[in-house]
Order: C-alpha cells, then structure tokens, then sequence
C-alpha cells in the first residue's frame, strides 16, 4: 500500500515531467492546508449538488445531520 505521500509525490513527478518550471512553483505555495481544505469542501459541495431541494432544506434547517446520514451511508456499505 502506498502513503498519501507517495501517491502524491507520484503524481507531482509526472506533473514536473510536463512542466518542471510549473512544480517549481509550487514549491513556493505556503498554504498547502487551507487549499486542501478549500478542495474537500468543493468536493462536498459537489456532493451537495446532486441532492433535491427536500434534503437541501432539511440539511439547511438542521433537521437533518448530513454527517450522521454520511456516516450511515457508510456503515451500510461497509456491511456489505
């Protein structure tokens, strides 16, 4: 099993094979946290996305705990 680093170190060395000068650059970037928190939070946006206005509303008014069902979701799958 590979760890995130070296999965993404994987896919650093073929993005500096494409663009050396672009890898570099990032080398410069200081806020590595917040943009992968930024992207976690697009990519539950996208999840959001997909839902009707029902869930919207209930998830927008607390009714319902968009965790929890994200955890049961989970279980579920888990189980089999």
């Amino acid at each position: 099993m590979t760890t995130a680093a070296e999965a993404t170190k994987d896919i650093l060395r073929g993005y500096g094979e494409a663009d050396q000068a672009a890898l570099a650059s990032l080398v410069e970037v200081q806020d590595w946290q917040r943009i992968a928190r930024q992207e976690l939070e697009r990519r539950a946006t996208s999840i959001v996305q997909a839902l009707d206005v029902d869930a919207l509303e209930a998830i927008a008014s607390g009714a319902m705990d968009m965790r929890a069902v994200c955890q049961q979701a989970l279980d579920e799958i888990r189980q089999g």
